[in-house]
């Protein structure tokens, strides 16, 4: 894959002075000396684009084994396990502040699951399961070698020597079928955790990384239904309590923090009407709790002056609604109306503060699928 970026002219004049990282600089304003929005906001800096130069090439082969199986154990317990093996060639040519690296290794990832279910009766069961991850130290795609934003860290021989993080999970459950099979009940308590965390250094724009310093851990509830209420009401709900903490850091300070642009608690409703044959509708209900912004994988920002967090993201509700029509055996319509309520939320905040990211306004999205 090849990354590049567009070289951006602003063809119309400045209009305000403005403070930042290296001072006063003349730039663009779209509220005026009063407080009040200008006129044409969108044509403000009459911006032209052309095509720049590539700054990463990236490119990763895997070859995968892997081998599961169920061994029925007794008539109400089965014992599920497996093992997987990737090994993986990496090759990212960057281009950046620090000139052309050329970032190139390769190595072998080992991982599994191990789990039992046992039923309790015909309608329930208990389940536990654990199982592995690793994510190698590859770096966004697009990020070439700027681990400040997500990139791959390090210089080319220090990326070769970082082991891949590690990601172990944990899970206890239950599941059980109620009001005469037609609703699936599900409880489950969980932890996560992920060790040899590759932290950035220094300020914002360092492309300097850590060997795996980090350690962070999330431990959580979650409870689900889903099911027909009746035969013209159908629902799907879940919702879920978490907590995150940073275990381990090349920051001391950061260590007993939260993670950051992490929510602790949300919640999933949707009902469907089925009212004719042919017609149905219904909508979804989402909520997020708050967060906290910061360096993505690890702690949220903090002001030790007001031992608070610094940068808050509000909590959040969004509405959704859909309906289907199904005109013959061959046409079928079907409307969405996204953020119904046209809702102004943002979903996670940049780890400086400057700005977060706004989420979908309200939208309208006719949709006609015709089978020939």
């Amino acid at each position: 894959m090849v990354n590049g970026v567009y070289n951006i002219t602003n063809n119309n004049d400045t209009n305000c002075v403005v403070s930042g990282r290296r001072g006063a600089s003349d730039s663009y304003c779209y509220i005026d000396e009063n407080g009040k929005e200008i006129d044409d906001i969108q044509g403000l800096m009459g911006r032209s684009y052309v095509t720049g130069d590539a700054d990463a090439t990236f490119e990763i082969q895997t070859t995968s084994l892997y081998f599961m199986d169920t061994v029925q154990v007794t008539d109400d317990t089965q014992v599920f396990f497996g093992l997987r093996q990737d090994s993986f060639d990496y090759s990212n040519d960057t281009s950046g502040r620090s000139g052309d690296i050329l970032y190139d290794y390769s190595d072998n990832m080992y991982n599994g699951h191990v789990g039992i279910v046992h039923a309790i009766t015909e309608d329930g069961n208990i389940y536990f399961n654990y199982s592995t991850a690793t994510n190698i130290n590859g770096g966004e795609s697009d990020l070439g070698a700027n681990c400040g934003y997500g990139g791959i860290c390090g210089t080319p021989e220090q990326a070769a020597q970082a082991d891949p993080e590690i990601v172990e999970n944990l899970e206890l459950g239950t599941k059980w079928m109620v009001f005469d099979d037609n609703v699936m009940f599900s409880l489950a308590l969980f932890q996560m955790t992920k060790s040899d965390v590759m932290e950035s250094v220094g300020d914002s724009y360092s492309t300097l990384g850590t060997l795996n310093t980090g350690e962070n851990q999330i431990r959580g509830i979650e409870v689900g239904l889903i099911g027909d209420i009746n035969d013209q009401l159908s629902l799907q709900f879940s919702a879920a309590s978490m907590s995150s903490e940073v275990l381990d850091s090349y920051n001391e300070d950061n260590i007993g923090r939260v993670l950051s642009n992490f929510a602790d608690n949300s919640v999933y409703l949707q009902l469907r009407y089925q009212l004719t044959k042919d017609f149905a509708f219904g909508g979804d209900y989402s909520y997020q709790s708050e967060m906290y912004g910061g360096q993505p994988d690890t702690a949220a920002g903090y002001d030790s002056t007001t031992n608070k967090y610094s940068i808050v993201v509000p909590d959040y509700q969004v509405i959704n609604l859909f309906a289907n029509y199904n005109v013959n055996d061959k046409m079928t319509l079907r409307l969405n109306i996204g953020n119904a309520l046209d809702t102004e939320y943002w979903t996670a905040a940049y780890r400086s503060g400057s700005f977060m990211y706004l989420g979908d306004g309200r939208s309208t999205r006719l949709t006609v699928n015709y089978q020939f």
